[in-house]
């Protein structure tokens, strides 16, 4: 009786297990019936460069039977398909997307699917990348000009730039003419902070743009709009000059804009009482003017603290500046507007103790 309890166990235990492969066989079926899916190499690895509303790819791929490559991108709703050359394994290839239509700016997962062109494709591979565009253009802020000047005799400038503005500013295009020439030319920012340029044609003057680089290994660069070099240069220097008087040989009024601040270097009056005193600049051509500065040598009762600081508008003098009660020894005048003249002058009216005694002159122009 147990015998039969036993084998009635076995032959349970046989149905159950028939059963199990019966159902595994079932599961495997579904994938054999079509037959084994088989696949082609896929990318083994890629790079993303990133542009201006575009981008470049390169990519390695070591399976000779892929010919071409599917790029999908904006969650597949965009793709191109290129042609995959012939090349080594170890070789790169390149490809550019976005030169013919545009693509929109920001930041994509780009899949990367490989075919022979006979139907078997690889897995896709993964790429992150970006695209920029004109909202990274509007982030763009123009470099910051420290100090130029300009030496009129050998026409040479010389430019003091700021510190780069972000980590992406990378450096400035500047556009100038050397003699009648134009020339364009990169500064980077490794070049250091001052620009020499020598033959410089300040009558056509130079313009400037900063370089932005989005990211390391970007295929553009961005540039923000375009200003101009000003010189703001003191055009009074060792210019003509005409004086009311001097008191003696050594203080003439050429003293007054040889470009030494000195009590050796002055202008100085005659002291009689009842007069007016003044000096004109001839500053040889029509300048824009921006500001000026007077250097007093400040002696004893001597002040000089009411003065005209005067331009010269159609042969007639006119005020442009009235300094009063100013003890102090340098005085700097800003105009609201900038002035155009050829001449100007200082002018003193007749006032106790209004002798003058002036170490230098200095007018500021826009060049």
């Amino acid at each position: 009786m147990k015998n039969i309890k036993y084998l009635g166990l076995i032959f349970v235990s046989m149905f159950m297990i028939l059963l199990s492969c019966s159902d595994m066989n079932d599961v495997h079926d579904q994938y054999l019936r079509d037959g084994e899916i088989i696949y082609i190499g896929r990318v083994d690895s890629a790079k993303v460069f990133a542009g201006n509303e575009r981008f470049d790819l390169r990519y390695w791929i070591t399976d000779p039977r892929a010919k071409e490559l599917k790029i999908y991108w904006d969650e597949k709703r965009d793709s191109v398909v290129v042609p995959i050359p012939e090349h080594l394994a170890s070789e790169s290839i390149d490809v550019s997307v976005g030169d013919e239509t545009p693509m929109t700016e920001g930041s994509y997962t780009f899949q990367l699917v490989s075919n022979d062109k006979d139907g078997l494709t690889s897995v896709v591979f993964d790429q992150i990348g970006n695209v920029y565009g004109s909202m990274f253009q509007s982030t763009l802020v123009q470099r910051f000009v420290k100090e130029t000047s300009y030496n009129a005799d050998n026409n040479q400038l010389i430019i003091t730039w700021g510190d780069p503005m972000s980590v992406r500013d990378i450096g400035v295009e500047m556009t100038y003419f050397e003699g009648d020439e134009e020339k364009v030319i990169e500064i980077l920012n490794e070049d250091g902070t001052q620009t020499v340029i020598d033959d410089y044609n300040i009558e056509k003057g130079a313009t400037f743009r900063t370089m932005y680089l989005p990211e390391e290994g970007a295929i553009d660069t961005f540039f923000t709009a375009s200003s101009s070099v000003e010189i703001i240069q003191n055009v009074a220097l060792k210019k003509i000059v005409t004086a009311s008087s001097f008191l003696r040989e050594g203080f003439e009024g050429s003293n007054a804009v040889d470009g030494v601040i000195s009590s050796a270097s002055r202008w100085i009056t005659v002291s009689d009482a009842g007069l007016e005193h003044w000096i004109e600049i001839d500053l040889g051509r029509e300048y824009s003017l921006t500001s000026f500065k007077v250097y007093k040598y400040l002696y004893n009762q001597y002040l000089i603290p009411n003065f005209y600081f005067q331009v010269n508008v159609s042969g007639e003098w006119v005020n442009a500046t009235e300094v009063n009660n100013f003890l102090g020894e340098t005085y700097t005048g800003t105009f609201d507007e900038e002035i155009s003249t050829d001449k100007v002058r200082i002018f003193v009216p007749d006032y106790e103790d209004n002798m003058v005694r002036i170490m230098e002159i200095e007018v500021y122009a826009k060049l």
